[in-house]
């Protein structure tokens, strides 16, 4: 659904030079925090609450919204970019938090209860989880939750979009 949503955006598009800069300014951000988050998650180990996880509970979803709404702005594609804020918001988002929660809640016990009341799930907090660990940074960590792929994909789609304003400017 994600891959042929995206084939629709990038045959759609039709950026000019103000859209494809804002766009690519949010997509640059949402992969910094992509990148940020992936190299303290260790996922079903650990409960992460360092790096962006000290402020917001989705770091991961945070910059993937980032990233959907800088392609959907490169792109000028409001209307695909409306449809894919609304399926995140209406199903995506709830499913996720009811899955993930009772998982984390069940692996982790209090820790994740009292972190999940603490920490809102996408609008971070102004200041860090008060008891979050200490774990800092690791790259080994970015690649074990693939992330450069993720960045390798997201570069590819930035070219994609760009070679479509080449080959048919606005």
């Amino acid at each position: 659904m994600v891959w042929a949503s995206f084939g629709v955006l990038v045959w759609l598009a039709h950026p000019s030079v103000l859209s494809f800069s804002a766009g690519l300014g949010l997509i640059g951000l949402g992969e910094f925090v992509r990148l940020w988050a992936a190299g303290h998650l260790q996922k079903n180990e650990q409960l992460t609450t360092t790096g962006p996880y000290a402020y917001v509970k989705n770091p991961l979803y945070v910059g993937s919204l980032l990233i959907m709404t800088g392609f959907g702005l490169m792109a000028r594609s409001y209307w695909l970019l409306a449809v894919g804020l609304v399926v995140f918001a209406a199903y995506y988002a709830p499913y996720k938090k009811r899955r993930e929660g009772d998982r984390l809640r069940e692996r982790f016990g209090q820790p994740w209860i009292d972190y999940d009341a603490a920490v809102p799930d996408y609008l971070p907090r102004l200041s860090p989880y008060p008891q979050r660990g200490t774990a800092q940074w690791r790259s080994w960590l970015v690649s074990d939750n693939s992330e450069y792929g993720m960045a390798v994909g997201i570069a590819v789609g930035v070219l994609l979009v760009g070679m479509r304003w080449w080959l048919l400017p606005p």
